[in-house]
């Protein structure tokens, strides 16, 4: 099943005289000239623009029905495309296409928070080498936090001396 879409032309006569002795059946030939711009407009563009760009779609097909109806006595005012039909199985393909993108997306962001927490942690560990006592102090706050989540008694396995000194401290 093909994809459906519908849209309306409104249009004024400008010159009821032209209107009726240039073309037969002007309201007939509008509209048969409507589809075939929407053929020819929908036929150069992807789905997704048409489904996303319904506005700009309705501005080329009144571009190309006002250049033959203007010689008619006739204004064409505006050209909306209302509703599209898609078949099930082209809705379930979108949305099977829109999650791949939604999670390749995610894992893009999640790569660059990874990067960025590397870089970060990088230059704390420089920070932290550049100082024995900070070194110490992380070492601390590390067995206070292990302590505050549980009730727990820390044993050091080796002497605090062991620990680097800065002559400069």
């Amino acid at each position: 099943v093909p994809c459906s879409i519908d849209g309306v032309v409104f249009f004024r006569i400008t010159n009821p005289e032209k209107a009726v002795l240039e073309v037969e059946e002007f309201s007939f030939a509008i509209t048969q000239l409507s589809q075939a711009a929407l053929r020819d407009v929908c036929g150069k563009v992807e789905l997704d623009t048409i489904l996303s760009k319904r506005e700009e779609m309705g501005k080329n097909i009144k571009t190309i029905v006002e250049a033959e109806t203007g010689e008619w006595g006739i204004e064409i005012i505006d050209v909306k495309i209302k509703d599209i039909q898609l078949p099930e199985n082209m809705r379930r393909m979108m949305a099977n296409q829109a999650e791949a993108e939604r999670s390749r997306r995610a894992r893009i962001i999640l790569a660059q928070a990874e990067e960025q927490a590397a870089d970060m942690l990088l230059q704390a560990g420089k920070k932290i080498d550049q100082s024995p006592s900070a070194i110490k102090l992380r070492l601390y706050q590390t067995l206070s936090n292990i302590a505050a989540e549980k009730n727990s008694t820390i044993l050091f396995p080796f002497p605090e001396e062991v620990l680097p000194r800065n002559s400069k401290e």
